[in-house]
């Protein structure tokens, strides 16, 4: 299930954010969620498994009519498209009048999961 970020998941966020390989010290991971933090239309969403585990962080940005998927990870040994494509799913129950766009990094997720909700 998707969870929208609050200060006191700040410390899962930064944890999930470090993963990105592009955040490679913990001043760009701290960059990178005040982003977020500090933008009306961009927003942070942990995922927590059916175990109730954090195991997965989509980042958004709401642009005339779209929903841009900035960032979109999974912890290690998760089933990653499974995740991805849930994570996708409750977005777009969400977002209902927006269209999932995504970033050209997560393209490929997005038109699996595209593919799947044809299926």
């Amino acid at each position: 299930m998707l969870y929208q970020y609050r200060k006191d998941y700040e410390k899962v966020t930064m944890g999930l954010l470090s993963l990105i390989d592009s955040l490679d010290n913990m001043d760009l991971v701290e960059q990178q969620l005040n982003w977020y933090v500090e933008n009306d239309d961009h927003h942070l969403w942990l995922y927590r498994d059916p175990n109730n585990n954090w195991t997965g962080l989509v980042g958004t940005e709401e642009r005339q009519g779209q929903l841009l998927i900035h960032q979109i990870i999974c912890t290690p040994g998760e089933h990653k498209q499974n995740t991805y494509n849930q994570m996708l799913n409750e977005l777009n129950e969400a977002y209902p009048k927006l269209k999932i766009v995504a970033s050209l990094a997560n393209r490929r997720i997005c038109l699996e999961w595209e593919n799947q909700l044809r299926e």
